[in-house]
């Protein structure tokens, strides 16, 4: 099995913090910049020009606003459904925080909202009127929400498909290590709007091999965010 993990395009809150360095006034489901609309559209065009090693055949995303955003233009190139999963969302949940720096549970964008995104989208159960994210503030887990959500793709898809999955930065820290199978790491690897990670099973060496990390062969360097 191989899997594309893709970072979502630059939102409202990324340029946000590139511009002052902050959180303050901060969305708690933010939208793509200008910037990152053209940052997903080149994702999709570099990719139905054949850009990776492998033709991808499922597409999963996060249903925060960003990467529904971002994964809308590469499930049309494709022509594929865009699978909307609700454990591939950034560390913290969709959450609200104030003044004191308390962070409080939001539900996330309406199915009605997400809809109007991507016509492709498929809203997973639980995904209704009031939102999707129903559980609290996550503080810790995300290791753990991570392995499970390889453990369920991996039960889901066959040896043969491509799965890629649009999700968030800082989440992808744990998902590398889920696929890796490395229990514990210190440091952090960089991961910029949109870029690309490649993962391929090799049962062969008993394990998976990362093919590529933050790969970004569809941008320019002008077009480049974190």
């Amino acid at each position: 099995m191989r899997f594309v993990v893709i970072r979502h395009a630059q939102s409202a809150n990324n340029l946000l913090w590139a511009q002052t360095g902050t959180s303050a006034g901060r969305h708690h489901d933010p939208e793509l910049t200008e910037l990152g609309h053209t940052q997903a559209k080149r994702l999709a065009e570099a990719v139905a020009d054949g850009v990776l090693p492998w033709r991808i055949t499922h597409v999963h995303t996060s249903l925060m606003t960003r990467a529904v955003q971002t994964a809308t233009p590469l499930a049309d190139v494709l022509d594929l459904p865009l699978l909307g999963h609700m454990e591939a969302h950034e560390i913290g949940g969709v959450f609200i925080e104030d003044d004191e720096g308390v962070r409080t549970p939001h539900p996330g964008a309406a199915a009605e909202q997400l809809m109007a995104a991507s016509t492709r989208l498929v809203l997973p159960p639980g995904a209704g009127p009031d939102g999707w994210y129903t559980k609290p503030y996550e503080g810790e887990g995300s290791d753990a929400r991570a392995r499970a959500l390889v453990a369920g793709l991996r039960e889901q898809h066959g040896d043969d498909d491509v799965v890629a999955l649009l999700t968030h930065g800082a989440f992808f820290q744990h998902l590398f290590r889920a696929l890796l199978g490395i229990d514990g790491m210190t440091g952090w690897v960089t991961k910029h709007n949109t870029a690309i990670s490649l993962f391929e099973d090799q049962p062969e060496h008993g394990g998976v091999s990362a093919r590529a990390v933050d790969w970004m062969p569809h941008l320019t360097p002008d077009l480049v965010s974190e």
